[in-house]
């Protein structure tokens, strides 16, 4: 068992590292520099003006060092053909889970120690917690991850507890790390002790019966969340696409009957399908950190034009979405105006990337109406002049175009 646990991780880890290759890139890595350094000045400027000891300091640090401690799910690299092969191997399935839940612990130690270092200069020169104290507050925080990813690993049964056994441990630390700032400040080595006696009390947990397609189905949702977060940045194989209603992009929708066919199915494909969903959104996010980065009014109008072509550009193979199915050209579906359909669904896209990147402008930058004006009406030019002319081109080059008698 830890011969197979031994070759899956290293199989994960070769497929991970390729794909954080693609997601941290040269230009993104040059991003993340300017915005930590950035943030790191303003984190400089802040201490400098911050009074000593305020009230409300261990609820900032327990809160700050609380979510960087809540990524890092345990990973078991389980396979659905494991339901099978492995089942009669449920008394040496410790073998198979302690590497694995070693290897979980790599994310949430680097994410703790990044935060803990961050948080260093705040909590020893305004809060007036020694280093040993810090120090072992950052520790046991560790080792409740450590108790945390044992105790999941431990839930895995026919209960189907893993999600309430999580939380309640996630929730009881933080009520901890509360009450331990507040009325324990000089004697943090106590929660730490709290901690490891924590890690080592999992030997005396007993294991129910082991619950395959659960544990199967729990690393499935992580993997899919995973492979989300690599599919913002690059295409991902492995990921299963999730096409479905998202009742809360309802109120987005024309009212049923009110619209062509083609418009109906346009529209609901861009709303439905990640592929396009995530686009649209990420590309409005990325305008709206240029902008909160920059708050430059002609900066923010060329890039956020440039950004908003940019998305024009990528949703364009939506209009070929269907043209290698069959069915839809079994339906009495015209197809004279396809093109202009496609432009008009990818034009209220647009629209409301232009009014969520406006808003925002207007919040951090009061009164550029003009500036906003202008955007608008680089809206409107790809609206009524790109898009058409594009979408006509991809519709005469549709496969199933009819031949001319």
């Amino acid at each position: 068992m830890r011969e197979l646990a031994k070759k899956r991780l290293q199989g994960n880890f070769q497929q991970s590292a390729k794909y954080l290759a693609l997601v941290f890139n040269d230009f993104f890595v040059l991003a993340l520099i300017f915005i930590f350094g950035a943030v790191m000045f303003w984190y400089a400027q802040v201490m400098k003006v911050l009074p000593v000891k305020a009230w409300y300091y261990p609820l900032v640090l327990s809160a700050l060092l609380w979510l960087a401690y809540l990524p890092g799910k345990l990973v078991t690299l389980l396979q659905t053909a494991d339901r099978q092969f492995l089942l009669a191997t449920d008394d040496r399935l410790d073998d198979y889970l302690a590497p694995m839940r070693r290897y979980s612990l790599v994310l949430p130690a680097l994410l703790l120690a990044l935060a803990g270092g961050i948080m260093y200069p705040f909590a020893s020169l305004k809060m007036g917690l020694s280093n040993l104290n810090y120090f072992s507050l950052v520790l046991a925080l560790f080792f409740a991850k450590v108790f945390e990813q044992g105790a999941v690993s431990r839930s895995l049964t026919f209960d189907h507890r893993v999600k309430q056994v999580t939380w309640l441990i996630r929730l009881v630390l933080l009520a901890l790390l509360l009450a331990s700032l507040y009325f324990l400040p000089n004697a943090l080595y106590l929660l730490l002790a709290l901690a490891v006696i924590a890690v080592l009390a999992l030997r005396a947990w007993k294991n129910s019966a082991f619950d395959w397609q659960y544990a199967i189905d729990y690393e499935a949702r992580r993997k899919e969340t995973v492979y989300a977060g690599f599919a913002l940045f690059t295409d991902v194989k492995e990921r299963q696409v999730n096409i479905k209603r998202r009742k809360y992009l309802d109120f987005l929708l024309p009212p049923f009957g009110k619209e062509s066919p083609n418009s109906f199915l346009y529209r609901r494909t861009l709303l439905r399908n990640p592929e396009y969903l995530n686009l649209l959104a990420r590309m409005t996010a990325f305008a709206v950190l240029l902008t909160a980065m920059i708050q430059d009014p002609v900066w923010s109008l060329l890039l956020s034009a440039l950004v908003m072509y940019l998305t024009v550009w990528q949703l364009l193979p939506l209009g070929q979405k269907y043209d290698q199915n069959i069915m839809y050209r079994v339906y009495p579906i015209a197809q004279k105006e396809r093109g202009q359909e496609v432009s008009r669904v990818l034009a209220w896209a647009l629209l409301l990337q232009t009014g969520l990147i406006i808003i925002f402008w207007l919040a951090i930058m009061p009164g550029q109406f003009a500036w906003s004006l202008l955007f608008l009406v680089w809206c409107g030019l790809l609206a009524k002049g790109y898009l058409p002319y594009k979408t006509q081109q991809l519709a005469k080059k549709s496969r199933y175009k009819k031949r001319k008698k």
